[in-house]
This record gives C-alpha cells, structure tokens and sequence, in this order.
C-alpha cells in the first residue's frame, strides 16, 4: 500500500470516523491498467500515476468518494446496467455528500443541481432518457429535419448542459450544493458490479457496517445531517416492486370454496366436499403516466409487468390508459387476446382525477386498478370503491402521500 493512501485512511479515521471505520474494510491493491480508483466492495483499486496528481486532501476525498460507492450499494446494484453512465449516475449521487462533509475532491468532478438528494437509480434513469432524446434529436439533424421539442413518448430533450467555467467546475463553495451542472469528465474513482457469488451475504455485511460506522461518528458527534440521511436509505430493506404488484393483483381475485365443483380427490371415497373454485375476476385497469416525468426504461418494464398480470389472472378485460392531465389513450383486450402494448400517448402536466372519471363514464368495473407516475400531480377529491396501487417512481420518503390506496416504490 503507497504510504500516502495510509496516512489518510488514518486521518480519516480520526477526522472523519464514519468514512474511516469503513475504508478500513477495503483491501488497497495497486492497479495501473486503471485510470484513477475503483472500488468492488472487496478491493480498492489505484492507479498510482493518477495518485501522484492529487494533495492530500484531495486524496482523502477520493477515498470517502470510493467508501460512499459501497455504502450506498452502487457495487451490489449495478446489474445490467451501462457501466460508464452507472458510474456518472453514481458520482453525481455521492460527491455532494462528500463536499457537504467538508472534504476536497480533485477539480472537474460530476456535480449537477438538478440530481440533488437523488438515487443513483434515478439518476441513472434521468440520464439514459435524456441520451435517447439527444440520440433522436442529432439524427433529425442528420436527415435534415429539425429537432422537435417532444413525442409522445416523453418529454422534449432538456437543454444541454453547458460545461461550466474554470470558476464554477468542481468544488462549489463551502456548503458543497453547486450552483450550476459541471461538464461531464472523468470520475476520479469507478464504482464496479461486485463478482462473487456470496453477493447478498457481502452486501448485508456492509449494511451492517454502515450502520455501526454512523453509530459511531453520531458518538463523536461527527455525522452531518447529510450522510445521516443517506445511512437511512442505504440500509432500507429492497422491497421488488414487481412482487408487491403481483401480490396486489393477486388479492383480487376472489377465491373461495364452492360445492359447484366438487373437490375430486376425496369423491371415491364417497365424500362430496368442495373445491377452492376462482371465478374470473373483473378488470384489470393500468393507468401510466404520460406527462414525461416517467422514463421510457420504466415505462418498458411496467408494460411488462401488465403483461405478465394479465395473463396470470386472466382479468375480463385488460385496460390500459394513458393520462397526463387528461386520458390521452385508452386500450381495452379481453380475456383469449394477445396484447400488444401502444407507445405511451401524451406530454405535458399531471392530474390524476381523469382516470377515475373514466372509469365511470365508460362503464368499466375494476377489480382494481395501478397507476405509474411520480405522484407528482392533484389527486382525486373521491374514493374509489375498488382497490388502488399507485407505482411510484419516486421514492417514497419523498413522494407525496397519496389520499387513498396502498403505494409502492418503482426504481429500474
């Protein structure tokens, strides 16, 4: 280990107990075919041409940057993920929290406003949709057509971020909060998907180190509000949205035993008992946001997922809406089709009353009904009589709380 990255373990240990109870954790390898640092949750990675450009501080940094890779789970969660943008996602997540702590990152490091207090997930998404956007609307160019400002598929592509100036880049002030996106460059540190095959038992351990590490700094009294709020959601239990609305779809259908159909298993010896009999149950209501503010990835996998309920329970009719402030769309299948999904129709504000209202204007009878969006939106002054799962992109500790009905947290 270079007698540098030691020092400054050490000095983060007594500086900084939180970070440094956890850097302690990561075996220090030297890896020259890396351009700076990486972490797996195991080994900490560095290129030691790439050590030799940063202070001492600046190093210290770096190391709480690679720590907060695994804290927050980015080693563990990463999947299928594009690796370069899981890491931009990742450091636009991570380096304010560092900054906020009152440590020094090398200059030209990803900060942008507008991912504040943001998962890695969201920001993830926020990116891949806005690359998809910039792809379409540089291949409009190509074919000597304007860019338009939107489809009906999402949103119009934002404006580009505009590389900030020597004066802005990198560290913004004291506080740590930028004022302005930085233009992208390279991480001073990459996060990698963790290889072994004991990764729940790795990822639970570190859960369990994050804890008592912020135990220990709330000890000394060194925990800003910041990370603390961060040890909260980096060792929420996951919860998979796609079982809960599994779950959801399942209670709806109405079982129960009936003397109708017999139970065959005991008729030859003389006994007549009933069986667990399952009607068809009504239908089956998806409504997806098509305002903009849910991504095209989410929207692929919640189309999925319709898919999968429908023929699982084989609802009456399937029936799928789109809706930003009024139902834009409006797809019916019944029971033996083989549905083939539209493109989300729409673009523009959210109001979630509109649904509702059509659900009784048209006739329709839900045995229950899921609504896709970010809860961001009025939501409908009357209860329905028929049970509500609102798919919320996001995350719960800071979506609005819906009036009626049971809410899950959607991240892809």
């Amino acid at each position: 280990m270079d007698p540098r990255i030691a020092k400054q373990r050490r000095e983060l240990v007594l500086s900084q107990p939180f970070f440094g109870a956890l850097v302690l954790r990561l075996n220090v390898v030297e890896d020259r075919s890396c351009e700076t640092f990486w972490v797996d949750g195991v080994d900490l990675g560095y290129n030691p041409d790439y050590l030799a450009t940063l202070n001492d501080l600046e190093l210290r940094g770096v190391l709480a940057h690679e720590v907060l890779h695994v804290a927050n789970g980015h080693t563990w969660r990463m999947g299928a993920r594009d690796l370069e943008r899981w890491n931009d996602a990742g450091d636009y997540a991570i380096n304010p929290l560092v900054l906020s702590a009152g440590m020094l990152l090398p200059k030209g490091v990803l900060l942008d406003s507008r991912f504040l207090g943001k998962s890695a997930e969201e920001i993830y998404g926020q990116l891949t949709q806005e690359a998809k956007q910039a792809a379409k609307k540089e291949q409009s160019s190509q074919n000597g057509k304007p860019g338009n400002s939107g489809d009906a598929g999402g949103p119009g592509p934002q404006s580009p971020v505009q590389p900030a100036s020597p004066a802005t880049s990198g560290q913004s002030g004291s506080s740590g909060v930028p004022c302005e996106p930085t233009a992208s460059s390279p991480s001073c540190g990459e996060v990698r998907q963790y290889a072994g095959t004991d990764l729940p038992t790795k990822e639970a351990e570190w859960k369990i180190a994050v804890i008592q590490a912020a135990k220990a700094a709330q000890m000394y009294g060194k925990l800003p509000g910041d990370l603390q709020a961060m040890v909260g959601e980096a060792v929420r239990p996951a919860v998979d949205w796609r079982a809960v609305l599994q779950r959801f779809a399942q209670q709806s259908t109405p079982e129960d035993y009936s003397f109708a159909m017999p139970n065959r298993r005991y008729l030859h010896l003389g006994l007549y008992l009933p069986s667990l009999h399952s009607p068809a149950i009504a239908d089956a209501v998806f409504v997806r946001d098509s305002s903009g503010s849910v991504f095209d990835e989410t929207q692929a996998q919640f189309d999925a997922e319709i898919l999968t309920v429908f023929y699982s329970l084989r609802p009456a009719r399937l029936v799928v809406m789109d809706c930003d402030t009024r139902v834009t769309q409006v797809q019916i299948f019944e029971r033996g089709d083989s549905p083939e999904l539209l493109p989300v129709r729409g673009g523009g504000a959210t109001a979630f009353a509109a649904p509702f209202e059509r659900v009784i204007a048209d006739g329709i009878d839900p045995a229950f009904l899921v609504y896709l969006t970010d809860m961001e939106g009025k939501f409908p002054a009357a209860i329905p009589h028929y049970p509500v799962l609102w798919a919320s992109t996001t995350p719960l500790a800071r979506a609005k709380k819906a009036p009626f009905g049971e809410c899950v947290e959607v991240i892809c």
